[in-house]
């Protein structure tokens, strides 16, 4: 069984097809995804900032990362569990989208770079909690969160478009 077969499968689901083809259900989840998107970015990019120096320099990164996180995992488990629907909606067009190919990747690049930053050097964040500038690697796991978030919301909206 092929991948665009079990895409065809998914997308002819009746739940499915009834997102597609409802006048309301697909934009009111749509919209839900770019706001749960919201809820979970904003407080992830100031932490990422806070990690960069650029902001909130006066604050330990651990009351930071206290304050925003939670925002960031309920975010990101609605923007999932919304993206799902909204890809079994639409999954041959998603399966045959550069866009939305590169848009899976990036999530799992933000995902891995998320995994290694709290499983290396979040570990040792009470010798460095309050450092100015941070540690270069916190440096470049915030940098690099920040260039692949931007890169899954323009491939978002590229495959939005397209």
């Amino acid at each position: 069984m092929s991948v665009l077969s079990v895409c065809e499968w998914l997308q002819n689901l009746p739940w499915a097809s009834g997102i597609k083809h409802s006048t309301w259900q697909f934009p009111v989840i749509e919209s839900v995804h770019s706001l749960a998107l919201g809820v979970m970015l904003w407080p992830a990019a100031l932490l990422d900032l806070r990690l960069l120096g650029v902001t909130m320099r006066r604050r330990p990164v651990s009351q930071v990362a206290e304050q925003f996180l939670p925002w960031v995992w309920t975010g990101f488990i609605v923007m999932i569990s919304t993206g799902t629907m909204l890809f079994a909606a639409e999954a041959v067009k998603c399966y045959n989208s550069p866009f939305f190919r590169t848009k899976v990747v990036l999530l799992g690049v933000a995902g891995l770079n998320a995994l290694i930053f709290h499983k290396t050097v979040f570990q040792s964040l009470d010798t460095w909690d309050k450092a100015t500038p941070t540690p270069w690697r916190a440096r470049l796991a915030g940098a690099s969160s920040l260039a692949v978030w931007i890169g899954v919301v323009a491939m978002g909206r590229a495959l939005a478009y397209a």
